[in-house]
Order: C-alpha cells, then structure tokens, then sequence
C-alpha cells in the first residue's frame, strides 16, 4: 500500500531473499531472472532484491537481483548485526553514484539535508582538485536535527541526548581519529563503503 501510495517517487523495496522466503517471492525473483538471463533455477541460495510498484501492473516490479554467497548477518545470535545496520547494508549493495548519505525515514524530508549537499560534496572532492582519485575524506558525519525537541517532553529528552552523542560524545571520538557511524544523516565515499 505503501509503494502504491508512493508510485510517482523515488520509492524502493530492498528485501532480503533466503530459505524460508515465501514461495511467491521466489517464483517473482526466477521468473525476472529467466527474462533477463545469467543465472538458472536454484543457483543461489540467497540474494538481495531491489524493487518498486509498478503502475501499469499494479503489483511491485523487480529492478535488480544481486545473489549472495553468505546470508545477511541479522540482530540475533553471536557476532552479528543490529538490523537496522544490516538494513543500511543490504540498501547500501544497491547505491550507486561516488557518495552515499546514509538518512532515516524521518530525515528523508527535512529541507536542511538538501541545503548541505553541495557544500558536503565540495569537502570530498573540491572543484579546483583535478585527481579524482583521490577524494580528501571517506567519511563526514553530522549530527541528526531531531525536528521534534519542540513537540513535548519526550521530544525535547531525545533532542538532548541526540545533542549530546552529535556534539560531545563525537567530538571526544575525533581526538581519537574515530566516528562512531549510528545511521545518519552521515555522508560516505560509495566506493570506499561498497568495498569493506
């Protein structure tokens, strides 16, 4: 319903494909993968799939397909990731461009995000710098704007604690040539971050 809602905008579904994915899922991801070639029934066991609602369909469209060797390392058991981190992860396979700004839900629309960019690509790559090689960091970190400090008391106890992990907390770390990345609104060199 969502996707649906949302046809007309730069809206995607990025899923994780495994044993014990519906059926259905599976019969979508071989039937694009027969049209499109290159691998044959069953020749993976997982994968991550991108998507988006199709309008003239109206059901959701395969984009792309990018199987996996391993599964996605989820926010249970030993030495594994928060899903949150595995979600920016799974996403992050299917980024595409020289930088990637890592933004939750409720970021995606305030206004000030878009007003950095030029300045923020500028400190990767400045337009007098001709070796694009060499971009002159990997990595810029922000702290988020917590829109709601102004909406009540818990609204004003998360802008705080924001406040304090963006300024102090990361501000102490950067002594130590450290940035603690917790996912967002934090610039990334793409293809730095695709190759760790």
């Amino acid at each position: 319903l969502l996707l649906e809602s949302f046809a007309d905008d730069a809206l995607f579904l990025v899923f994780d494909l495994q044993k014990g994915t519906a059926a259905y899922l599976w019969q979508m991801v071989n039937d694009f993968l027969s049209v499109r070639g290159g691998y044959a029934h069953g020749a993976f066991e997982q994968a991550s799939v991108k998507c988006m609602w199709d309008k003239a369909r109206r059901c959701v469209r395969i984009l792309e397909v990018l199987p996996r060797k391993f599964p996605l390392r989820l926010g249970h058991g030993e030495y594994k990731t928060q899903g949150k981190a595995s979600n920016q992860l799974n996403g992050l396979r299917f980024a595409t461009g020289h930088y990637v700004q890592a933004l939750d839900c409720n970021m995606g629309t305030f206004i000030g995000e878009a007003f950095k960019v030029p300045y923020v690509l500028r400190m990767f790559m400045p337009l007098d710098q001709e070796d694009r090689t060499a971009p002159r960091c990997r990595y810029l970190g922000f702290r988020e704007y917590i829109y709601t400090g102004r909406e009540g008391t818990v609204g004003k106890c998360h802008a705080a604690a924001e406040w304090t992990f963006g300024t102090i907390n990361q501000r102490f770390l950067s002594g130590l040539g450290i940035r603690m990345h917790y996912g967002h609104p934090d610039f990334l060199d793409g293809f730095w971050a695709r190759n760790r």
